[in-house]
């Protein structure tokens, strides 16, 4: 019979690399929050330097690009690096995102005027199912314009059949807005620390998973 003895010390060793372990994972954990509260500061200082109205979708758009090169494991530094995207892309990220900002904005105005009228149910669902199709349409349009070379009317035409082709998209999108939503509204206190940029980061996480489902379903038909 054959025994098998443990080296002395091996484990010592696993007990230290089991540590090890651990204490890379929480390193990573809170430097994504720290990276996710970083980003929603950001998002929210340089929509207030845009005046709001023409702040929000350049802060947004560089939100997403600076998801994106984190997702991807591209070095940068955040601060310097969204404020650039953000003064470079100022005037490009609000009119890509003017078409779906246009819809929102409108329907938005819809449901406020059907608010408390009787009989309205199934046209304020209506008027919200197309709000979430145009939210959705806004965070593809986006991320596609940082993930890929396209024109601007690409990029919109782009993000409406990708919509059509893939249902199941808008309502993860959706399923996370949501969810995003109900946690803030349960604990306003988020808003300005981490949800603006939880959302952001995970929506950007979400649609670089269906450009790369997309691709190897393109790379497989050929």
């Amino acid at each position: 019979m054959t025994t098998l003895n443990t080296p002395r010390g091996s484990a010592a060793t696993d007990r230290s690399a089991l540590g090890d372990t651990r204490v890379e994972r929480w390193y990573g954990w809170l430097d994504a929050v720290a990276f996710i509260g970083l980003l929603n500061l950001l998002v929210i200082v340089f929509t207030l330097a845009g005046g709001i109205v023409l702040g929000w979708a350049p802060a947004l758009s560089a939100a997403t690009s600076c998801s994106r090169r984190r997702l991807r494991g591209d070095a940068q530094r955040l601060v310097r690096t969204f404020a650039a995207h953000w003064r470079r892309e100022f005037a490009h990220a609000n009119l890509i995102a003017a078409p779906s900002a246009a819809a929102l904005a409108a329907l938005g105005i819809s449901l406020a005027a059907l608010t408390g009228r009787d009989g309205s149910g199934w046209l304020v669902g209506a008027l919200v199912a197309a709000a979430a199709v145009c939210l959705a349409h806004l965070v593809l349009v986006l991320t596609m314009d940082a993930h890929y070379e396209l024109r601007r009317a690409q990029c919109v035409r782009l993000a409406w059949a990708f919509l059509v082709r893939f249902p199941g998209a808008p309502l993860l999108l959706t399923a996370t807005t949501a969810l995003v939503i109900a946690i803030t509204a349960f604990v306003p206190g988020l808003l300005p620390v981490v949800s603006i940029g939880a959302w952001a980061y995970l929506c950007t996480a979400l649609c670089l998973s269906f450009y790369a489902a997309n691709e190897r379903n393109l790379q497989t038909q050929t």
